[in-house]
């Protein structure tokens, strides 16, 4: 008996726990002010509003054809998955090659769209005669890389090549090498004043043909340097700019960074395009959304704790505290799995709320109706509740699978969180509401 209460009192403050996160967060000091540790929402274009850009072909583009404009559509699309933007529509008119892009609005949008209009044509070429030694083609990838030291914070992009690619580089450099500096001891008598300058004229000229690689962007030189010794791993690391003391310099060089390494692991786009207008669409919803979607979700946990409460006395009072858990936790699974609401995705919350109501209230009556109130008869009451109600909502879970893989955001957002609520429902009422109540 008291292994029991022990039990049940460790669920209860587990619940409580999730309620408190899932509702109010995780607070810790930082620099003065109070941030919260729990992920925020995301949400669609359709509520925060969207940035639409159009990208038009430039006047050169020579070599507009429809699987360049399907393969620019592909580079774009990867370069948005590289840079972490999730939530945006990308559409293609075929017979213009017109691409058109909603990004939803804040700090790093401007540089979202210089990337991705970018063509990113990558060169490494030598420094005198502008060869080509390496190229994109020789690249697998680039990624971001933080350092910080007592300087400040080191911000870098690596350059990592193709197992041909990093043979080529490991050739180029062991070429493109310093050149060493050799000195010669001469009777300084015999050295007659022509003589030096004819030498300070030779040393010149051999430090001016010192061999370097100059690094391009879209034929534009980033810099021009040299290797201090052969390059064996296949990679390179560059750093951007200096080290940064401030929050500014930080995010200035980590989207400099975020900007090569989006490019160089992306191939370039095979038509040139211009950006000519951006302008921003206002979404349906204020800013408020947030503060008015947990309002809404308490009141619907506040009544439904009340009916419970008032309907089945202390199991109503445990099922409404359960209830307020399941609430809690489908607010976390949305956040960190990274479902963007929509407006869709908000009722979607609220409909799967129903149904927990709708299930946690039958096992209850069903419990009332059962005149042996022993522990197994409990455990058998609820199994068989919540498998009529899984029956019954199978349908309903199909048509979320759906609508969570289609491409329409408002519909995906409404089956992310009805396929994630209805998973909880289930387990959630298996595991704890089912146990509390035994």
């Amino acid at each position: 008996m008291k292994k029991d209460k022990l039990k049940l009192i460790s669920l209860i403050l587990l619940v409580i726990l999730i309620i408190m996160v899932g509702f109010f967060g995780v607070y810790s000091n930082e620099k003065g002010s109070m941030k919260n540790g729990v992920k925020d929402y995301e949400y669609t274009t359709n509520i925060k509003g969207a940035r639409v850009a159009n990208l038009e072909l430039s006047s050169a583009t020579d070599a507009a054809t429809h699987e360049n404009y399907e393969l620019t559509r592909q580079i774009i699309k990867a370069r948005l998955e590289k840079m972490g933007v999730t939530n945006y529509v990308l559409r293609l008119d075929e017979e213009t090659g017109k691409i058109i892009i909603e990004l939803p609005e804040d700090d790093n949008t401007d540089n979202i769209l210089n990337v991705i209009s970018t063509v990113g044509k990558f060169e490494i070429v030598d420094a005198e005669t502008n060869e080509v030694l390496l190229n994109n083609n020789d690249i697998s990838e680039s990624n971001i890389y933080r350092n910080t030291t007592s300087y400040g914070t080191e911000m870098s992009f690596s350059i990592e090549f193709t197992s041909d690619g990093a043979k080529k580089l490991e050739e180029i450099s062991k070429t493109y090498v310093p050149a060493k500096e050799e000195t010669t001891e001469e009777n300084t008598e015999e050295v007659t004043e022509t003589e030096e300058v004819e030498n300070s004229e030779e040393t010149s000229t051999e430090e001016n043909k010192e061999k370097k690689v100059s690094l391009k962007l879209d034929d534009t030189e980033l810099m021009s340097t040299n290797f201090e010794e052969p390059v064996t791993t296949g990679k390179m690391y560059l750093t951007v700019g200096q080290a940064a003391t401030t929050t500014d310099d930080v995010k200035s060089n980590y989207t400099q960074a975020q900007r090569m390494a989006t490019l160089l692991s992306t191939k370039p786009l095979p038509l040139t395009y211009e950006n000519n207008s951006s302008t921003f669409v206002q979404g349906a919803l204020n800013e408020n959304i947030t503060n008015t979607m947990l309002i809404g979700v308490a009141i619907i946990v506040a009544i439904a704790i009340v009916v419970l409460l008032v309907k089945f006395k202390k199991q109503g009072l445990f099922s409404g505290i359960c209830f307020a858990g399941l609430a809690a936790l489908l607010l976390l699974t949305v956040r960190y799995w990274n479902v963007a609401l929509s407006k869709e995705g908000i009722v979607a919350i609220f409909a799967v709320l129903v149904l927990n109501f709708i299930l946690v209230y039958k096992i209850l009556n069903d419990l009332r109706k059962e005149k042996d109130n022993k522990k197994e008869e409990t455990k058998h009451v609820i199994n068989m509740a919540i498998k009529d109600f899984t029956l019954k909502v199978i349908p309903l879970f199909i048509f979320a699978v759906v609508f969570a893989f289609g491409t329409w955001e408002a519909a995906s957002s409404f089956g992310m969180v009805m396929f994630w609520g209805l998973s909880l429902i289930e387990l959630y009422n298996l595991f704890i509401t089912k146990n509390i109540l035994k």
